[in-house]
């Protein structure tokens, strides 16, 4: 938890720097909280019994973003996709990643997902007035995390080193948001994150949000 705390306040200090030096007007810098659905793929299957794989949670990313030109600008993200799991009995059997794992005892296996990153962001134009509609396309890279642990399989540091890790990923989102004054909107966004180490969208997580986006 602490280490999340800090790299919001690393995001938020960097975001503010970036303020200072940039072309500072009236929202032209923007600060959203989105929260809702996410599904991330586990890649477990059965070899022996019948294992059960949670890959649905909930979740919330914190961004903001200023503008350096007129419709564009950097980006900045910290991410929460909640947890994916995998629920065996004991002498239940399962491939991931290649290898078969056997479970010594019953128990659930899982991991929480969280990272940070930045990146650019194209937006359209926003008049301030009461319903308007605008949008916004984001692209960037993040540092992803997989943290949790495990001792019921038969080869538990093997799986760890596999089910638990970290890495350097791409990010991608589209976000609608509908003014309801003329600093505050409603913003509804999905983003699609990519969890692996060749920055790409490979075994990428995804998450639908819905949220507030207030604009400075």
């Amino acid at each position: 938890m602490l280490k999340k705390i800090y790299n919001i306040k690393y995001l938020l200090s960097l975001f503010f720097i970036v303020i200072l030096f940039s072309n500072y007007s009236f929202a032209s810098n923007y600060l959203k909280v989105n929260y809702g659905l996410t599904s991330s793929s586990v890649g477990a299957s059965s070899t022996k019994g019948t294992i059960v794989t949670d890959e649905e949670d909930e979740g919330f990313i914190v961004s903001a973003g200023s503008l350096i030109g007129e419709v564009w600008g950097l980006d900045f993200i910290y991410y929460d996709l909640g947890s994916t799991s995998i629920k065996v009995d004991a002498t239940e059997s399962f491939t991931f990643e290649g290898n078969n794992y056997i479970a010594s005892s019953a128990g659930t296996i899982s991991n929480d997902i969280s990272g940070y990153g930045g990146g650019l962001f194209i937006s359209s134009s926003n008049d301030g007035e009461f319903l308007s509609v605008s949008g916004t396309l984001r692209l960037g890279l993040h540092s992803w995390d997989k943290t949790g642990s495990t001792s019921i399989l038969d080869n538990s540091t093997g799986f760890s080193g596999a089910f638990y890790n970290k890495g350097i990923g791409a990010y991608a989102g589209l976000g609608i948001s509908i003014n309801l004054t003329s600093n505050l909107a409603a913003d509804l966004s999905i983003d699609t994150i990519g969890l692996n180490n060749i920055v790409s969208f490979d075994d990428s997580s995804t998450i639908g949000a819905l949220g507030l986006k207030y604009n400075f």
